[in-house]
């Protein structure tokens, strides 16, 4: 079993962070669309890794345009199946209309990479049906970033975008945001 299967469901508004210890899961987590959940959330979370208690990942992702589907189609497709694989103290959040966010308390910068490339993989593991019953498959472009003592919400929200934006632009699908970047 990998880490991002079968944990509990976090309430969406509860600002408590969760950690391994809180792991029972009863189904899918809430796909979350309010910019002030997620900035409560990601500010709680970032009062951890400052208080030197976490490690945490913040992702971008942004899906590929698929023929035949519109891009709230795709996400939504992608966030379900986020929402059904990832453990109970992560949180998904729409982020626009054409991205997700993923908070991942717990991820070091080590497994960053493959927890990223992860988030890829269950995006595109399974055929979607388009219009006229063809199959296609969702893929996305993912950038991750470390949270750290010195940025505050909106930098690591705006590197981990800026690092999607780079892996669409490489080709390399997964970008896990450094300094150079800016």
């Amino acid at each position: 079993m990998s880490n991002f299967e079968n944990s509990a469901t976090p309430d969406p508004v509860d600002m408590r962070v969760k950690g391994p210890e809180d792991r029972e899961r009863t189904g899918p987590l809430p796909i979350v669309d309010d910019m002030v959940i997620m900035v409560g959330r990601l500010t709680a979370e970032r009062d951890r890794v400052t208080a030197g208690n976490n490690s945490c990942c913040v992702v971008v992702c942004a899906t590929d345009p698929i023929q035949g589907w519109s891009v709230e189609q795709a996400v939504g497709e992608t966030a379900r199946r986020f929402a059904d694989s990832l453990r109970a103290y992560d949180s998904i959040f729409l982020f626009g209309r054409d991205k997700i966010l993923v908070c991942l308390p717990f991820v070091t910068a080590a497994d960053a990479p493959s927890v990223m490339q992860r988030l890829r993989d269950l995006a595109s593991r399974m055929p979607v049906t388009l219009p006229g019953g063809i199959s296609g498959h969702v893929t996305v472009s993912v950038g991750g970033v470390m949270m750290d003592r010195a940025a505050g919400v909106q930098q690591i929200i705006n590197r981990a975008d800026k690092a999607m934006e780079q892996a669409r632009i490489s080709g390399i699908r997964a970008t896990l945001w450094s300094a150079d970047m800016l």
